[in-house]
């Protein structure tokens, strides 16, 4: 089944990578940053819009981060490629090697993103703890790659070092980002919304990470798995007092 689902986000990557290199590397370049900007204003606003809607919308509320994520970054990308589509209407001419290696990057770096972020959104669903009976917080999809990572890693950064709101008085839990406004400083978006999700047995937070550690307790060594040395590489580790006991998954 694993496999399977491998094969079915891969060949959406490159049937859409195909249809974006078709529109050559100023169409597939501009779609690609009207993507990515998309998708950095939809994960800076879809948790305070779901938290409205979830106040009072009550009937929805369980799908309300997914629905504006996915909301937030269709409307962005429609409107950002409108802008882009007025204010360079025309395609500029490269060189034949250029022309052909740049609509095949962009068009596979924009596929890659778009399919992140949609697998984010079933992952901010109310459905199964593994989503297609496949993916959880451990798992790499496609094949090992783990875009979603990545992209929650890319948003991170983003939030730390590129688009910075400094909060004086709080501090990033591992001193890399000083005391900007970090999205997701402990690394645990897709522990606590595995953790969130309704379907599937057992706590991961506790049975993973074999019991979230009280608040103050002591950091365990960096690499050490929360059950003691003989933890798998991967597996959660507590580090301390946080939102969702605590519980980091290591890079």
């Amino acid at each position: 089944m694993e496999i399977l689902v491998n094969l079915v986000i891969s060949l959406l990557i490159v049937g859409m990578t195909y249809a974006l290199a078709s529109e050559g590397l100023w169409g597939a370049a501009l779609m690609f940053f009207d993507v990515l900007f998309a998708g950095l204003i939809a994960f800076n606003f879809y948790e305070p819009l779901a938290k409205v809607i979830a106040d009072n919308v009550p009937f929805i509320a369980g799908f309300a981060d997914s629905v504006c994520m996915l909301g937030l970054f269709t409307l962005a990308t429609f409107l950002l490629r409108l802008a882009t589509d007025s204010l360079a209407p025309t395609m500029v001419r490269f060189p034949t090697p250029l022309f052909h290696l740049g609509r095949w990057f962009f068009g596979l770096a924009c596929s890659v993103l778009t399919v992140a972020i949609i697998l984010l959104a079933f992952d901010a669903s109310p459905i199964h703890k593994k989503v297609f009976g496949v993916i959880d917080y451990k798992t790499e999809v496609p094949f090992g790659l783990g875009i979603e990572r990545e992209w929650l890693a890319f948003f991170q950064y983003s939030t730390g070092q590129v688009f910075v709101t400094h909060a004086p008085g709080t501090r990033d839990p591992f001193e890399q980002y000083g005391d900007a406004k970090v999205f997701d400083p402990r690394a645990e978006w897709l522990l606590l919304h595995e953790e969130a999700r309704p379907i599937g047995e057992g706590s991961i937070l506790n049975d993973a990470a074999g019991g979230a550690a009280p608040a103050g307790a002591p950091a365990p060594a960096p690499g050490a798995g929360a059950q003691g040395g003989n933890a798998n590489p991967g597996d959660p580790v507590v580090v301390g007092p946080a939102v969702g006991g605590g519980v980091v998954l290591p890079q």
